[in-house]
């Protein structure tokens, strides 16, 4: 099949232009790939133009350059691209024109636009009000992309120990550990996991202070219906952790905003705009998504109006294990001497997420009240991991496997830094912050005038790169606009070949490119050479 190529400009990077003509031939070559999946890749190229097709990105009588070039522009063969056509062919959405070229079949182009997301108002009647709220929450999440923020690497657990653990632990286990557990957990785990605190945190507590969930999102859950009434206020960081502002709303909370500068949560305005209020919710250590951690000072000032005024107060020590520089933060449980702090850890960031356990650490008193309720709505996490997880501390693998990580999180971290610094300087500036497992690029002056972080975002996702945009992460107007960038995921040769792209989509060069064939040229040699390293 032959067909003439049009001329094309770095604009082609983002294969997305609404302004396209039909009849114009587009291009590809902003489209991911995503080699690690599943997924054949002629079913992922079809998806693509499929859904390109649906949202009227590609109108009818769009026709596409040969089989040839955009195999070449993807980095596979040209078998996967015939084979992606020919299944669009017999769905109806592409069509052939009398000189054998590829386009958009007429049928196949909306006749209206595709239905939005619901509104609250539009949600069936038996839901209830707090449930209507929780399904408003304008939030996208659990995408796969290198930027997903929290995500972890699984490549290099050790999984042949933790299965020969599983192995052991249920080939012949005692009577009572197939019935039901304790709703605090198995004791060998809870004395694992205070043991695990003492030497990662410098937390120190007993195993009696130790609760066993089935993560942060499960734990916040249960706390915030034993300890709010509906309506009662609870202060949340702006901006702040999304997620943990679901199980606030389900629980009928209402949620008061506080600022969060580069000292952490500014307490003296959650006292001015919530002197009344019942629960605190907040990351200290490495504060969601700005990354800064809570000062001296902020923390006891904190602990002290929680103290006076009977408040609780939830610490989600987000990410804590992964600090790249510097000393380890202490955790702000440990400066409580009144046991108002109730402290959230997880494993799923240490080993994987899938397998749904965490913990709480708090007085015994709160724990007695906690786990008696507990017994009576959900009985206990689910039993299967947790005595091999035991073992699995005791041998010392996730002391092992955390410490690798760390090396490996830093290592992804300083690429991505350099990259961005290096292709979209007057842009993106990348935050201080030097834990966890994910970075804020907050927009240039420059950079805001020419569009918002949620427009970059569609821009990016159009292309086929997921970016979540900073702005989201507010309940109030956003003061602040940005890109958080995942890098639990992301490989080191990966980091500039990504940016690059991003750059040729919504970065201020790209605007250029086009009269410049030099910069053009460069940043689709960039693009292709990162492709070249993946194995393309």
């Amino acid at each position: 099949m032959r067909l003439a190529i049009a001329g094309r400009s770095n604009n082609h990077l983002c294969a997305m232009d609404k302004s396209r003509q039909p009849n114009k031939r587009v291009s590809l070559a902003g489209m991911h790939i995503d080699r690690a999946s599943a997924v054949p890749l002629h079913l992922q190229i079809a998806a693509h133009i499929r859904g390109c097709i649906l949202r009227g990105v590609f109108p009818a009588g769009t026709q596409f350059l040969g089989s040839r070039e955009i195999a070449r522009e993807l980095g596979c063969s040209r078998t996967v691209v015939l084979t992606a056509w020919d299944l669009l062919y017999a769905e109806g959405y592409l069509e052939s024109t009398p000189r054998g070229s590829v386009m958009v079949a007429s049928v196949a182009t909306p006749h209206a636009e595709p239905p939005s997301v619901a509104s609250p108002a539009a949600v069936p009647a038996h839901m209830s009000k707090r449930w209507q709220s929780l399904l408003a929450f304008d939030y996208e999440t659990n995408w796969p992309s290198e930027f997903s923020p929290g995500a972890p690497d699984i490549s290099t657990f050790p999984f042949k120990d933790w299965s020969r653990l599983l192995r052991q632990t249920w080939q012949n286990p005692r009577e009572q550990e197939c019935l039901d557990l304790p709703p605090e957990g198995h004791p060998r785990l809870r004395s694992e996991i205070a043991n695990f605190l003492g030497s990662v945190r410098g937390l120190v507590c007993a195993p009696e202070e130790v609760v066993v969930t089935s993560g942060t999102s499960g734990a916040l859950d249960f706390c915030s219906r034993m300890i709010l009434d509906p309506g009662d206020e609870v202060w949340v960081e702006e901006p702040g952790f999304v997620e943990a502002r679901w199980a606030l709303t389900a629980a009928g909370a209402k949620l008061v905003p506080v600022p969060v500068d580069d000292k952490g949560l500014v307490v003296s305005e959650g006292i001015r705009r919530a002197p009344g209020a019942r629960l605190i919710v907040v990351t200290p250590s490495h504060q969601y998504p700005l990354g800064v951690s809570m000062g001296l000072e902020r923390r006891l000032e904190l602990l002290d109006w929680a103290n006076k005024n009977d408040v609780w107060v939830i610490e989600d020590d987000y990410n804590s294990e992964f600090r790249h520089q510097d000393s380890m933060i202490a955790s702000l449980r440990s400066l409580d001497r009144e046991g108002r702090v109730i402290y959230f850890g997880t494993f799923s960031k240490i080993m994987m997420p899938n397998l749904r356990l965490g913990y709480i650490v708090a007085n015994r008193h709160f724990i007695d009240g906690f786990s008696k309720g507990r017994a009576r709505i959900d009985v206990h996490t689910s039993g299967v991991g947790q005595l091999a997880l035991a073992e699995f501390m005791r041998e010392g693998h996730l002391l092992r496997h955390l410490r690798g990580m760390r090396r490996a999180y830093a290592t992804r971290r300083k690429a991505l830094i350099d990259a961005i610094a290096t292709l979209m300087p007057d842009d993106l500036t990348v935050s201080a912050a030097v834990t966890g497992l994910h970075l804020v690029a907050l927009f240039t002056e420059a950079m805001r005038a020419r569009m918002s972080d949620r427009e970059a975002a569609a821009s990016l996702k159009q292309a086929g790169i997921h970016v979540q945009p900073l702005s989201q992460n507010f309940l109030e107007q956003p003061t602040l606009q940005g890109l958080v960038f995942g890098y639990g995921r992301l490989r080191v040769e990966d980091a500039s070949p990504l940016l690059a792209r991003i750059a040729a989509c919504i970065g201020s060069s790209s605007r250029n490119a086009s009269s410049d064939p030099a910069i053009s040229s460069r940043t689709v040699r960039t693009i292709k050479r990162g492709r070249a390293d993946r194995g393309a």
